[in-house]
């Protein structure tokens, strides 16, 4: 082995040792270690930043590390193969084992959407060589860089994770998927729910209109309300969806711009059974009339005041003193002008399509 090749096998093992803790967050940073850890001595160490259990990965070291896991990705596959995988007390083939969920760590943080890598660990995990629990905690590490937290298959990954933890077959009550066929087929405790709106909170930070991030949270907030796996009259039940909503609704207040949270919202909404909606609607209505009185120029409020619109009062009155006077105005010369004029008109024309 070359110099070059022992200092990219020290880099490799150090990245997916630190990968593997789990830390709490991971962020890629641009440049190389010299920029971030100046100190020679300290970057020959590890030239990872790893403070107060948070990772930060230099651009060129990630690099370094993928190139060197790609042929021990494919060597310890191809050499334990998935038949071998019950004789992992070998010693040999649990170094070939090792190698594979070092390797697999490396080449997902790199490239998240990394099908084969993230099928590997599943197999690893089905046989009880990767715990599922540290599986979860590592996903949630790598959720939170923004370059992982915008891929579909990592999201993916995780709920296959949450259905093997929390499988709906597995209750006393004897409820399985099948009976209930629009349902997750898993079920989520109200702790491990709140475990999965932070994950999913700061994903949608890091990445905004984080299409798969909101989806994850819908399913999630489906999975805690599967029917028949708790008494639909207790408290936390009954509380989950109003919370939600209400949360949804604070988040929109200051993501004037995420059109995916509003798309969760109309789908909680659209798929809630009616007793499980809040009786009282109003708020949601005066919240979205609020918002896109103050900033008409948003497609994506109009979108949500679609959510929840209905003909009353408040709402008669907001076509007749806001929507017909600014779509009276014709093409405006400022820009945002003439997207909320627009906006008021394709509001106005899905209005008197509902009332015909």
């Amino acid at each position: 082995m070359t110099v070059t090749d022992a200092s990219a096998s020290t880099c490799f093992r150090s990245l997916a040792s630190l990968l593997l803790k789990p830390p709490a967050t991971i962020e890629v940073l641009p440049g190389d270690a010299s920029i971030w850890i100046p100190d020679v001595a300290e970057r020959s160490r590890s030239p990872f930043l790893f403070t107060e259990n948070n990772l930060g990965v230099p651009e060129k070291e990630l690099r370094r590390s993928y190139l060197f896991a790609v042929p021990m990705f494919s060597a310890a596959r191809k050499a334990s193969g998935f038949h071998a995988l019950e004789n992992s007390s070998n010693h040999i083939m649990s170094s070939m084992i090792q190698d594979l969920i070092d390797s697999s760590a490396v080449l997902i943080l790199t490239n998240p959407a990394h099908q084969t890598a993230l099928n590997a660990r599943k197999h690893l995990i089905v046989r009880n060589l990767i715990n599922t629990g540290q599986e979860l905690e590592f996903t949630a590490a790598l959720l939170s860089s923004r370059h992982c937290c915008k891929q579909g298959e990592l999201w993916y990954h995780r709920r296959w994770l949450l259905q093997r933890i929390h499988p709906i077959s597995s209750f006393p009550q004897g409820l399985v998927a099948d009976e209930v066929p629009d349902s997750p087929n898993f079920y989520l405790p109200p702790n491990d729910l709140s475990v999965e709106i932070n994950v999913v909170a700061r994903a949608c930070e890091l990445y905004p209109r984080n299409y798969f991030g909101w989806t994850h949270r819908t399913i999630c907030i489906q999975s805690a309300l599967v029917p028949g796996v708790h008494s639909t009259t207790s408290d936390v039940f009954t509380e989950i969806l109003p919370k939600e909503i209400i949360s949804v609704m604070q988040w929109i207040e200051s993501h004037v711009s995420d059109y995916s949270a509003v798309h969760h919202l109309a789908r909680l909404t659209e798929d809630a059974e009616s007793d499980s909606l809040p009786d009282n609607l109003l708020p949601m209505i005066e919240h979205a009339l609020t918002l896109v009185r103050a900033f008409p120029e948003h497609e994506t409020l109009w979108q949500y005041l679609r959510v929840f619109w209905n003909e009353m009062d408040v709402t008669t009155t907001f076509i007749a003193s806001f929507v017909l006077p600014l779509q009276s105005t014709g093409m405006a010369e400022q820009e945002n002008k003439a997207r909320a004029v627009q906006h008021a008109c394709h509001f106005l024309e899905w209005r008197n399509g509902k009332l015909k």
